[in-house]
Order: structure tokens, then C-alpha cells, then sequence
């Protein structure tokens, strides 16, 4: 139960965080997929045994995920704040792109510090007009979108608080199951029920029967 529940909170952090910081919307469908996943496939069958979860630790597990797919709004604020460098960025200029539905939107792109051209996270018309200067907090290795913010302004405390909320809410869940005699017991006893075989009752020659 310990190591099927730290490889829940572990993968849960990874879904959650890592692919909001590319994209917030792929972070919301992916983090969920699989939360849903964990909760079939490894707190149901391996955690409880394929036995009723309580109301509680339910109600646990997905308050605490929930809180890691929100947390995951400002995921590239709390990248950038720890490994992110403050420059400052030039407007490039605006394109029209095509969504996956056909759909035209406008897109900001932005000169770096490190003489890289990248677009801002978010879609939507320039801030300023081109050419004009701008503080940014940027990604040296491009790993995330640039931010039009200086780093004391990053609302890196969104996700930091939110993320730790989730996993503090997953780990004292974790703990207290591990912990519950009464669970340990019923599962230890259900294991045990499905390892013995039944055994049935002696057979006896046809012919002890005719004699008798």
C-alpha cells in the first residue's frame, strides 16, 4: 500500500504540473485523465483490494487532485521564477494562426535577451506596439513561453500553494490508510481468502459405497 500510494502522488505531481507549464488547457485534460486512471487501476485494486473506498478518503483523493489541476494555472510562473532569467524583450510582431478547429487568432511574438524570437503563452494582440521595450522573464533553453513581467510580479505562489495543498491532502490520506488497523485487516484477510483454495470433501471409492 505505501509504494502504490507514493506512485500515485508522484505521478499525480508530474501529470499535473509538468504539462500545464506547456499549455494550461492540455494540463486540465491530461492531469485528469489521469487522476481517473490512478484511482481505477491503482487505489481501487491495489490499495483497497477492489473493496468500497471510504467516503472520506474519496472525497480526499479528488479535492487533492482537483487542487493540482488548478494549481497548474500559473505552473510557467513557478518554472520561471526558480529557473527563469529577467531581460528585457522588444515586441516583433503579431501573426494571424489557425486553431485545430479553423478558428483565426492572433499571436504576440517577442525579440529575447538571448537573440531568440519566441511567442507569448497566451494568444491575443501585442501589449505595446512594435518595437516597443518590455521587462520579460524568459526561459534561457525556451522550455516554457516568455512572460511580460518582472519576476517579483510572477504569481508563482498560485501554483506552489495549490500544488502543496494537493499533495499534503493526498499524503495525510495516504498515511492514515496505511495506517487504519480495521483496513489492514480486512485486507489482509481478503488477500488470504483469495490465496487458499477450497477444499472439498474426501472422495470415496464406489466401492467402500456399495459395501456400506
Amino acid at each position: 500500500m505505501t509504494v502504490a500510494w507514493a506512485v500515485i502522488i508522484v505521478v499525480a505531481v508530474v501529470s499535473t504540473f509538468g504539462p500545464a507549464m506547456l499549455d494550461f488547457g492540455l494540463g486540465i485534460v491530461f492531469g485528469s485523465i489521469v487522476l481517473i486512471t490512478l484511482y481505477a487501476w491503482i487505489l481501487r485494486r491495489i490499495v483497497f483490494g477492489s473493496r468500497p473506498i471510504p467516503r472520506w478518503a474519496k472525497a480526499a483523493y479528488w479535492v487533492g487532485g482537483a487542487l493540482m489541476v488548478i494549481g497548474g494555472v500559473h505552473a510557467p510562473d513557478a518554472f520561471l521564477a526558480l529557473t527563469g532569467e529577467q531581460g528585457t524583450a522588444t515586441i516583433a510582431y503579431a501573426s494571424t494562426e489557425t486553431g485545430s478547429h479553423g478558428t483565426k487568432y492572433t499571436q504576440c511574438w517577442v525579440d529575447l535577451p538571448d537573440g531568440s524570437t519566441e511567442q507569448l503563452p497566451t494568444a491575443g494582440p501585442c501589449p505595446a506596439p512594435r518595437g516597443a521595450h518590455l521587462t520579460v522573464v524568459y526561459s534561457p533553453g525556451g522550455v516554457v513561453g516568455p512572460i511580460l513581467k518582472a519576476k517579483s510580479d510572477l504569481m508563482w505562489w498560485w501554483a506552489a500553494g495549490l500544488q502543496l495543498t494537493g499533495i499534503a491532502l493526498l499524503t495525510t490520506t495516504a498515511v492514515l490508510t496505511v495506517r487504519d488497523p480495521v483496513l489492514q485487516w480486512q485486507l489482509r484477510r481478503a488477500s488470504a481468502g483469495a490465496v487458499r483454495k477450497p477444499q472439498g470433501r474426501p472422495r470415496v471409492p464406489s466401492r467402500y459405497r456399495r459395501r456400506h
